[in-house]
């Protein structure tokens, strides 16, 4: 499709978009399993299973005796983290990728 000058938008925000991406990937998932609110509520104890069914953290004696999740699925937390963190990456690295593109034609059109 033709591309008009003034259908170009200058999209400052996408630069602070993929740093702040990058900042969040130098937290780590044990400074993450510290925190208070990563307890259970009900036992106190580190979340370290998600429940696929009701989709939540939860501490294993959940998963195991609470009986509020008999019968459902579960993965462990640091798994489902691990699928997060990549989909995220991959998410990054489009727009990273569209953002060169966005440059070069914006550069094409000054010329």
């Amino acid at each position: 499709a033709p591309l008009q000058l003034r259908e170009l938008v200058n999209c400052r925000w996408a630069e602070e978009v993929t740093q702040q991406l990058d900042t969040l990937q130098l937290c780590s998932l044990t400074k993450h399993e510290e925190n208070e609110k990563d307890k259970c509520e009900n036992h106190h104890e580190k979340l370290s299973v998600f429940c696929w069914t009701c989709k939540k953290c939860i501490c294993h004696q959940c998963a195991l005796w609470g009986g509020m999740h008999g019968g459902h699925t579960f993965k462990p937390l640091a798994e489902i983290y691990e699928q997060h963190v990549t989909k995220v990456n991959e998410e990054v690295a489009k727009l990273r990728r569209r953002l060169m593109e966005l440059v070069s034609l914006v550069q094409e059109v000054v010329r």
